[in-house]
């Protein structure tokens, strides 16, 4: 009966998906984070129908956006990644009736794993009209950290045998979450199904929080809730025990402090205000946080193999190259899956070998090189057009969603964006967010030329309403704000 209720319910917000498709992205992402919860708390007997639930919805988003009208924006024209996205398809598709796959099924959940959210590119400048509008969503679904970060907090001071504490698994027993060592201390997932979804969103979460400061030139006036949000996210990682995440934003932060800070006018002033920030928000997470740190910082220094697990990501397609051949083994023959499709005493026998855990190995025994150029191509065309971008466009607000973007696109190069669902639809709403700053940004620019005003929010001229004078202001003076603050000549 619960299963029945979950179906139900699931294809009709995918109806209503379909007529709000707009809103419904949006939407999308807050699911995202709170499907692990949903999983694990209210209906824990339909856990397979949730964990599809948003890929659902995003298909009423996909036929919404394709049969609807969509007078929104276009993303632009980038015929190289789009002739990369092309042939990867293609070559994916093909890659479904590989004959070393042991199931035609399995090829299809592979294909679904690699491409399935690449539309939201087109999806998300047509859903967002203005940068009121698209500012707006960004900053609420930033300060969701506030809320999934107390749920971290309250896990980790919970004993394991809570109910707090537990993974989208049936039969889920205190012995198996997993603990700092020898501690007693869990690694908490928050809203999450597991571990690897929670520090997915983290990062991603951190990119976003960076991005919208930035834009905000770090001033703690009016944003104060942004700064919380950022160190609730900052304590998340420690809680969850995860080094990468810690070590990666690390890495990035002097390319952050150079393109978000140091090249706009008046980044000395900023520079001090960051300063500033970084000190109060560390000093207020190390006070209310210090058990976490101290137990993050005990799992840190017990890693003996850094410079192996720095590099593997980088080495393990070569490592496999020879065993995959010309095409390798087939889109999805190493997907989590597939053992669930194909049932056999013995786990991936048709890899003819051990399964790999990293993705760029991963990627390399499903499709081989040539597929394998393909998909990673795409994401080095990412990066660079992203870096790019933080240079020509116009308006700080735009330049520091790019800068947020490069970030996050240079963390997943070695990531795992076509295993890790979070990951993976995190990487292709970047992508769209890179599409639609650019397209608002040559918007702006096609109006000043035209000497027209603003655009209106994208819901009121479709529904053919009125925009109240109010918000009209608002907007203006959120538009003004940024296209007045420019760069360093």
């Amino acid at each position: 009966m619960i299963r029945f209720l979950v179906l139900l319910i699931a294809g009709a917000t995918a109806v209503w998906a379909f007529r709000n498709w707009r809103r419904a992205v949006q939407y999308v992402m807050v699911l995202l984070i709170l499907e692990g919860a949903i999983r694990k708390w209210i209906f824990p007997g339909a856990q397979d129908i949730v964990y599809f639930g948003k890929d659902l919805l995003l298909l009423g988003v996909y036929a919404g956006f394709l049969t609807r009208d969509r007078p929104g924006l276009r993303p632009p024209q980038l015929q190289l990644l789009f002739g990369l996205l092309g042939a990867g398809t293609l070559f994916g598709l093909l890659q479904i009736f590989n004959p070393r796959l042991p199931s035609l099924l399995v090829g299809v959940l592979g294909f679904k794993a690699y491409f399935f959210y690449v539309p939201l590119f087109w999806v998300l400048p047509a859903a967002f009209s203005s940068d009121a509008e698209l500012g707006r969503f960004l900053r609420r679904y930033g300060l969701i950290a506030i809320p999934v970060g107390l749920l971290a907090a309250a896990q980790f001071v919970s004993p394991s045998s809570s109910v707090l504490n537990t993974y989208a698994r049936a039969g889920t027993e205190a012995s198996d979450i997993t603990t700092f060592g020898t501690s007693s201390r869990v690694r908490v997932t928050a809203t999450f199904a597991y571990i690897t979804g929670f520090t997915s969103y983290l990062f991603a979460n951190v990119a976003l929080l960076l991005a919208l400061l930035g834009s905000e030139r770090w001033r703690m006036r009016r944003n104060l809730w942004l700064f919380s949000a950022l160190g609730l996210t900052l304590l998340g990682m420690m809680m969850s025990g995860s080094r990468g995440p810690i070590v990666i934003l690390i890495v990035l932060m002097p390319i952050y402090g150079w393109l978000a800070i140091a090249r706009e006018r008046g980044g000395g002033a900023t520079t001090g205000r960051l300063v500033v920030a970084v000190l109060f928000v560390g000093g207020i997470a190390a006070y209310f946080g210090a058990d976490a740190i101290a137990e993050w910082r005990d799992r840190a220094s017990g890693t003996t193999d850094a410079s192996e697990r720095i590099l593997v990501p980088f080495s393990a397609p070569f490592v496999v190259l020879d065993r995959a051949g010309l095409v390798g083994y087939g889109i999805g023959a190493t997907h989590q899956m597939a053992m669930a499709i194909v049932k056999s005493p013995r786990p991936f026998y048709w890899l003819e070998g051990p399964n790999i855990e990293i993705e760029g190995g991963r990627v390399m025994l499903e499709l081989g090189p040539i597929g394998f150029l393909l998909i990673y191509m795409v994401r080095l065309v990412l990066i660079g057009y992203s870096l790019r971008q933080v240079f020509v466009l116009r308006t700080l607000f735009h330049r520091s969603v790019a800068v947020g973007c490069l970030l996050f696109f240079i963390a997943q190069l070695p990531g795992s964006v076509v295993f890790e669902v979070t990951s993976g639809l995190y990487y292709w709403f970047f992508a769209g967010l890179i599409a639609t700053v650019v397209a608002l940004d040559r918007q702006m620019l096609l109006a000043a030329r035209q000497n027209l005003p603003r655009p209106v929010t994208l819901t009121a001229a479709t529904q053919g309403h009125a925009l109240l004078p109010a918000a009209t202001a608002r907007s203006a003076k959120y538009a003004a704000s940024r296209t007045t603050q420019r760069r360093k000549p």
